[in-house]
């Protein structure tokens, strides 16, 4: 699944992304080795412009662009698009996929099978030039990236929405840091995370804190271009 939101406005940084987005789209589009997914759409002119380009299993779940804050809350629609997929349209199990999350082939046979192997949320690990998780002793540059997002557990997206709620903050990264610390009993280090947490069907293109010989034993499905990070 992906998930759509937003007005553009050059006034904030934040908002100026959505023309990037829209590139993304373009370039997903004439990606060769889709597969068939679903676009969770928050925004009347939103809905109509992506069915107008060619944009099949479109869901508009929200008239309203914005229904969280443009600038402190801007990444809670895409919790909200994922508690929408489980919740209300009845998945057990999903991917989330940003824009800029490109597929590199046809989908692996074992695609789903391999993400069942490790548990129920899964994110690539990215090493951030500033510290993030600020609850950690040590490591706190290494949080999951949400560029793809697996998840086979109903009850995960509204836990996910408890701990943004209590960090309150626009990013969703930082609250899925502190979920998957708990799910471990707390941060341990980038070797456990792998073990638990790291998935073998995508690839960052960039930051991660995993050396190459072992980013390229995964079967790569995915590599996520994401932009810039501070």
């Amino acid at each position: 699944m992906r998930a759509f939101w937003g007005v553009y406005d050059e006034g904030h940084r934040i908002t100026k992304r959505k023309a990037r987005v829209e590139k993304n789209i373009n370039n997903i589009l004439g990606n060769p080795f889709n597969s068939p997914f679903i676009t969770y759409i928050f925004g009347k002119d939103n809905y109509e412009f992506l069915t107008s380009l060619g944009v099949e299993g479109c869901i508009l779940i929200d008239e309203n662009p914005y229904p969280f804050d443009a600038l402190e809350e801007q990444y809670r629609h895409k919790l909200e698009a994922i508690r929408y997929c489980f919740e209300e349209d009845g998945y057990d199990e999903m991917v989330h996929l940003d824009w800029d999350c490109v597929p590199q082939k046809k989908l692996s046979p074992d695609f789903w099978k391999t993400l069942g192997k490790k548990e129920i949320f899964q994110a690539n690990l990215l090493m951030y030039h500033r510290r993030k998780a600020m609850w950690r002793e040590d490591d706190k540059r290494k949080i999951p990236n949400g560029g793809f997002v697996y998840i086979r557990d109903k009850n995960a997206p509204s836990d996910l929405i408890k701990v943004w709620e209590k960090m309150r903050q626009p990013s969703v990264e930082p609250p899925m840091a502190k979920y998957t610390d708990g799910l471990m009993g707390g941060w341990q280090n980038k070797e456990k995370y792998w073990e638990l947490f790291e998935p073998m069907v995508v690839n960052l293109h960039r930051a991660s804190p995993y050396d190459k010989e072992l980013l390229a034993s995964k079967d790569i499905n995915f590599i996520h271009y994401q932009g810039l990070k501070n």
